[in-house]
């Protein structure tokens, strides 16, 4: 048995009746609670706080005792009369835990880890609240509830530092804890009390998603909506996270998840930091957006990236709305957390356009321009089977001007050479790459080549990417929808199916160009030009 629990089982013996208890230290630092930087949504959080520990720490105990259990927490304000009454059906307090909780530097071992671990809360936030303030505790089990009434005021002007603990009979059923503060120097309005609702619902949402806790405010059930995760490129955009931040020695773990919102919010996004299921750090307008992730406050990212993050392991300040990492610790928070998160955070820049044009090269309607193309390529098949096998020969009247093939020669190089007039330098690189298409066109009466096609939105320095490594390779072909000469044009799939087929048949010219050459590798300079009038009139005829 512990020093504490001998203590305490002494108070429960000696007291059996009303008796004075000394609040120690001086009573006047009561009046010094008033002058905190606190919030009235924080401020009530530690009200909260207490009778959902009560809960945690005897759930079991609550859900033997009464069929379908379920913790309510009642808060009312009342701006006629100043008045605040906190309720709830927890536990409840036996004597001992009663006298920690209105004693100035009492502190007991259930509170370590636990969301009432300074054990100052009651004191400190009803104190801030008003200047009268009484609390009254059954435990469940018990047939007596304890009272005690703190007077500011008095206690400042007679210099009293004790007070009256009041014992009292109750039902053996009733069991929970009640708070009321009176003479209030802190008034809620209603857009107080609804900025409270709200945020109450923001910080205790994990609480609340399990059904097993109800908070009410002014009558009103409070309640939090999730956000909707962005789909896009084939996924939700959510996922979860676990990482360590190394900082002065020690390991400070993280975990939770990241998402982006759709549709986006610029009050609802960032990140919530949670510390013990609760939210330290977070709500609406108020969930941590570090410049160094978001930018702006008007930027895409601001917008959309979203977050939920446990951080238990992280010291935070005695009114818990914020941590204590001015030290650097939160500098490499932030760093840890951008290395973990920035693929999300390239998806949150796009904006929704960017997202529409790409989603224009999705599977659907890559499946459509193949549809289109492929009904195309079948009949250009057709004719390649019943011709000569010659392929396409020069008109009349053209040169007999060549060009050097020398048969090492790819026809990437060939591509580049033929439309040099469209390209420029820009070495942007692809971020999008859509799904293939696979075509097999006939060359010739016995050549066939598999032409794989698929879009990417590139740099403007190449129109098409050509991969053959050898002649009697498949080919693979990538279109850059991005590049300046088609780019007014690229949204529109009709032009999409048009610039396939122009594709294929600008490559398989390519191809039978070189099955012509001679016996030198050279060609001749119309022969592309060629092989594609007769590939596209034949590709376009319906």
């Amino acid at each position: 048995m512990s020093k504490h629990d001998d203590k305490s089982k002494k108070k429960k013996m000696k007291h059996s009746s009303n008796f004075k208890h000394n609040l120690q230290p001086p009573a006047g630092i009561l009046n010094v609670f008033s002058r905190l930087n606190y919030k009235p949504h924080y401020a009530l959080a530690e009200f909260v706080d207490n009778s959902t520990q009560s809960y945690l720490l005897h759930k079991q105990e609550l859900k033997e005792t009464e069929l379908d259990y379920q913790l309510k927490i009642t808060i009312r304000y009342d701006s006629d009369t100043k008045s605040l009454i906190v309720d709830d059906n927890a536990f409840g307090m036996e004597l001992d835990r009663f006298l920690d909780a209105i004693t100035l530097d009492a502190k007991n071992q259930d509170q370590i880890n636990s969301r009432n671990e300074f054990g100052m809360g009651l004191k400190t936030a009803a104190s801030w609240f008003g200047n009268v303030w009484s609390v009254s505790s059954t435990a469940l089990g018990s047939n007596k509830r304890y009272r005690a009434i703190v007077n500011i005021p008095m206690l400042q002007d007679t210099g009293e530092n004790e007070i009256d603990i009041l014992i009292e009979d109750a039902p053996i059923e009733e069991h929970g804890t009640r708070i009321y503060i009176e003479q209030m120097t802190k008034g809620m309005g209603p857009r107080a009390v609804g900025k409270a609702r709200s945020l109450l619902a923001s910080m205790y949402r994990r609480d609340l998603a399990t059904n097993d806790i109800n908070i009410n405010v002014n009558g009103q059930d409070i309640e939090f909506d999730g956000y909707s995760v962005l789909a896009f490129r084939d996924r939700e955009w959510r996922k979860d996270l676990d990482f360590n931040v190394e900082f002065g020695g020690r390991n400070y773990r993280v975990s939770g998840f990241v998402g982006i919102m759709n549709p986006g919010g610029f009050p609802k996004a960032g990140f919530a930091l949670f510390r013990r299921n609760r939210v330290i750090v977070g709500g609406e307008d108020l969930n941590y957006k570090p410049r160094e992730i978001f930018g702006q406050a008007q930027s895409q990212v601001s917008l959309k990236l979203f977050g939920e993050l446990d951080m238990d392991d992280f010291p935070v300040n005695q009114a818990k709305d914020g941590f204590i990492w001015d030290d650097g610790l939160e500098d490499e928070f932030i760093d840890t957390l951008k290395d973990n998160i920035h693929d999300f955070i390239e998806i949150a820049r796009m904006s929704k356009e960017e997202r529409a044009k790409e989603e224009k090269y999705s599977d659907e309607a890559s499946a459509r321009v193949k549809d289109e193309v492929s009904k195309a390529i079948d009949r250009l098949n057709s004719y390649v089977d019943e011709d000569d096998g010659k392929g396409f020969p020069s008109r009349e009247g053209d040169t007999e001007t060549q060009i050097s093939f020398d048969g090492t020669n790819t026809l990437e190089e060939i591509t580049e050479a033929f439309l040099k007039d469209i390209t420029e330098s820009n070495k942007e690189p692809s971020d999008f790459k859509s799904p293939s298409r696979e075509y097999i066109v006939n060359v010739d009466k016995v050549l066939n080549r598999k032409i794989t096609v698929s879009w990417e939105m590139a740099g403007n320095e190449k129109w098409i990417t050509v991969d053959q490594p050898n002649q009697d390779s498949d080919i693979n072909v990538t279109i850059n929808v991005n590049h300046r000469f088609f780019k007014p044009y690229s949204n529109e799939e009709e032009f999409q199916v048009v610039l396939e087929k122009f594709v294929i048949a600008f490559v398989i010219a390519e191809v039978q160009a070189r099955i012509n050459s001679d016996k030198d590798g050279h060609i001749f300079h119309n022969a592309i030009r060629n092989n594609m009038n007769e590939y596209l009139g034949k590709l376009s005829e319906g």
